[in-house]
């Protein structure tokens, strides 16, 4: 991968969110060629590009909240996993689903359960409109995930809390 491709797509993303009003702030990572952190509208997401590839990958990790988790029985999460992974197939998005570990310490890890929505975008496509256009598609999945779960637990929307920390979200 040539250092002058990943220099400029770099030095492209982070001049486009501070075009948009968007702080940026990098995270040194040892396996990523550069990694942001940034709050898009509502949610938090991390664009990465990995180390000697030629895409960054888009990506919001988002906890599902206790309240939610207090009426989320076994037989509407799996009801909630399957119509989130429908939604994410026929709109060509990847989602995962976050599970704590048995035993896992707190603060060791996503705390769980949750979900992940991500997207790429490739250098031989890379432009301000196609980095909108992923940054809107992933932003637009995080919201629709959302609603599929508030309408699986029968619970309306709910604002999310208004926070500055760059943690995963709370916003279901």
């Amino acid at each position: 991968m040539s250092e002058d491709m990943s220099e400029m797509v770099k030095n492209s993303v982070k001049n486009w969110f501070s075009n948009e009003g968007v702080k940026v702030e990098s995270i040194s990572n040892a396996r990523a060629e550069f990694l942001f952190k940034v709050k898009y509208m509502r949610f938090f997401f991390t664009v990465v590009r990995p180390n000697e590839q030629r895409y960054i990958q888009v990506e919001s990790q988002v906890m599902i909240s206790p309240q939610h988790l207090k009426v989320l029985t076994p037989e509407k999460m799996k009801q909630f996993q399957m119509k989130a992974l429908k939604f994410s197939f026929q709109q060509g998005i990847i989602l995962g689903f976050i599970q704590p570990k048995p035993g896992q310490p707190k603060g060791q890890g996503p705390p769980g359960p949750g979900f992940v929505v991500s997207d790429r975008l490739y250098d031989d496509a890379f432009s301000d409109d196609r980095l909108w256009r992923t940054m809107r598609r992933v932003h637009g999945a995080v919201d629709m995930v959302i609603a599929i779960l508030n309408e699986v637990v029968g619970s309306p929307a709910l604002t999310p809390p208004s926070s500055d920390e760059a943690g995963p979200s709370y916003y279901t």
